[in-house]
């Protein structure tokens, strides 16, 4: 069973564990990890969560996921790539861009630049049900749609700077 550490509101361990998915107290956070993957082209990787999943099914995100018990941010977002979208991401090629403190989490967000295109992905269908790397107008389009999760959007407006100019 996959534990979240907890942390408190100014992201210090409290010292508690609890099984992943289980109701928070107050003043309980946990940590997630966010990949916002850019290809050569200029394209950025959206994926479609899975249906079975139990928050935010069938809706639009980027790579995440919870932090495993004691698993530093870094290789947390390696992990999840490689589990989500197959992709083998180095550490050299994670640039941090920090954490963005959200409803009973701590986002640790990420931008990758990787040589990946569609057809290198391949996906773990209990998490992703589908995606691909998008051009900037349609990503744009997505975003301002009602389709993604709002945890995420609230990612992608926060890091918004960091990558926007970066697309084609």
């Amino acid at each position: 069973m996959e534990m979240w550490k907890l942390y408190n509101g100014e992201n210090k361990a409290l010292g508690k564990t609890i099984p992943r998915g289980s109701q928070l107290e107050e003043g309980q956070y946990y940590r997630v990890v966010v990949a916002i993957v850019i290809n050569q082209e200029g394209k950025i990787l959206i994926t479609r969560r899975s249906k079975n999943k139990v928050n935010y099914p069938n809706y639009l995100e980027c790579t995440c996921g919870s932090l495993l018990e004691d698993e530093d941010p870094s290789l947390g977002i390696q992990r999840e790539i490689q589990e989500e979208v197959g992709l083998k991401i180095n550490l050299e090629d994670l640039e941090f861009l920090g954490i963005l403190k959200q409803r009973n989490k701590f986002s640790y967000i990420y931008l990758i630049e990787t040589k990946a295109q569609d057809e290198d992905l391949n996906f773990q269908l209990e998490e992703v049900s589908g995606g691909g790397f998008y051009s900037k107008a349609d990503f744009l389009e997505k975003l301002q749609g009602q389709d993604y999760a709002e945890p995420m959007k609230e990612r992608l407006v926060w890091a918004y700077d960091h990558y926007i100019d970066r697309l084609k």
